[in-house]
């Protein structure tokens, strides 16, 4: 009898335990079931229309290895995270490896190659920042080192404005 007693007793303790890990498993199962939030009809209209309504590209042509890069590249980061500027797309083409080709083929993916190639004119000068005029594949305006956060955010809103 002490024996049915203590297997007794021994159920009732694991009862609230597998109650527990048998509701935890039904909560994990909705969770995985659960979709994942969409973006609105709205919140996707003014991303299309954000893409589609990029005027200038801000070009920085970039190597680690670059000393103006490294001056230059924190300040255009400041920039960055003052929130997006509307017309304008940052790209950045890494000329670490020293190969033009390359290079020249990350311009293209950029849909900048034709102005980045005209104003370079077989020269690749890292440490800078170049502004293109998309619809007429133009160097606009060129920012370097020397300029602080609040001059280049003023060079990109001139570039904006010129496209």
């Amino acid at each position: 009898m002490l024996g049915a007693m203590e297997e007794t007793s021994e159920i009732s303790m694991k009862t609230p335990l597998l109650m527990t890990a048998f509701i935890s498993v039904l909560a994990l199962g909705a969770c995985s079931q659960a979709e994942a939030p969409k973006p609105s009809a709205d919140k996707m209209e003014t991303m299309a229309t954000k893409a589609m309504s990029t005027k200038t590209k801000a070009v920085l042509v970039y190597a680690d290895w670059c000393g103006s890069c490294k001056v230059l590249d924190p300040k255009i980061q400041k920039v960055q995270e003052m929130g997006p500027m509307p017309g304008l797309e940052f790209v950045t083409l890494d000329y670490t490896a020293k190969d033009a080709e390359a290079f020249y083929a990350q311009a293209e993916a950029a849909g900048v190659s034709e102005a980045v190639k005209a104003y370079l004119d077989g020269t690749i000068k890292t440490g800078q920042l170049l502004l293109v005029d998309l619809d007429d594949q133009k160097v606009v305006g060129r920012v370097t080192k020397t300029l602080e956060p609040a001059e280049i955010v003023t060079a990109l809103n001139d570039a904006v404005k010129a496209s």
